[in-house]
């Protein structure tokens, strides 16, 4: 997970700032509110080094018969590069290539598991898209997911996206991880470890805030 400490707010006009009337405590809050924004693109980038990663997809799929059985993933950054470009790409795709069967995966990453109605739309809208644009260029069987990294019930994540998606349009992260061959555990224990980084740093940081601190004096003098 990405690191409060690290993080660049905003350090004027903040809408934390007029919650609380104080500076620094907004500044300190849009710093966490970065991270919250950032800690997504890590997950991701955590998972890309380690799969299976398909540099070129143009190539990858022109080879496909020479390919190695296996699976393999295709980031949003090389699905830009590629012929396949729409105007709102996933961000993962996996392609399984087996002797008998080619498989293609379309999928969305998600930190959360909870989301307004208008969003979730949205987000399958995009995936729906997407797989019929790819799936009539490429021989692999297509279907979409969107996968809650962090949520192990899939009836927890359709609620928390409305029930737009059926539970068969739903991954968990530890599908994913064991899709791609890459320890679920290992990351979960690496973000944890940042978890708790960032809980110091911020208490640490709250304390230099005299207001916050003369109201901590207060309550514990009561």
């Amino acid at each position: 997970m990405a690191k409060i400490s690290d993080a660049k707010g905003r350090e004027n006009g903040s809408g934390y700032v007029r919650v609380f009337d104080n500076e620094q405590l907004g500044y300190l809050l849009s710093r966490v509110q970065a991270t919250v924004i950032s800690s997504g693109s890590e997950l991701e980038k955590m998972i890309i080094s380690r799969s299976n990663l398909i540099t070129n997809l143009d190539v990858f799929i022109e080879h496909v018969q020479s390919n190695q059985p296996g699976v393999y993933l295709c980031p949003k950054k090389v699905i830009k590069q590629s012929r396949y470009s729409t105007d709102k790409e996933p961000d993962l795709l996996v392609f399984i290539i087996d002797v008998h069967h080619n498989e293609l995966k379309v999928i969305e990453l998600k930190d959360g598991d909870a989301f307004d109605t208008k969003k979730s739309a949205g987000e399958k809208q995009t995936l729906e898209d997407f797989t019929n644009h790819i799936a009539r260029s490429v021989p692999f069987a297509v279907n979409y997911y969107v996968c809650s990294f962090n949520q192990l019930n899939k009836n927890d994540i359709r609620i928390g996206f409305k029930n737009v998606f059926s539970i068969d349009e739903i991954m968990t992260g530890a599908e994913l991880c064991e899709l791609l061959s890459i320890d679920y555990d290992e990351i979960k224990t690496l973000r944890r470890t940042d978890a708790t980084s960032n809980l110091r740093y911020f208490v640490e940081q709250l304390m230099l805030i005299p207001e916050v601190r003369s109201i901590i004096d207060e309550i514990s003098n009561e």
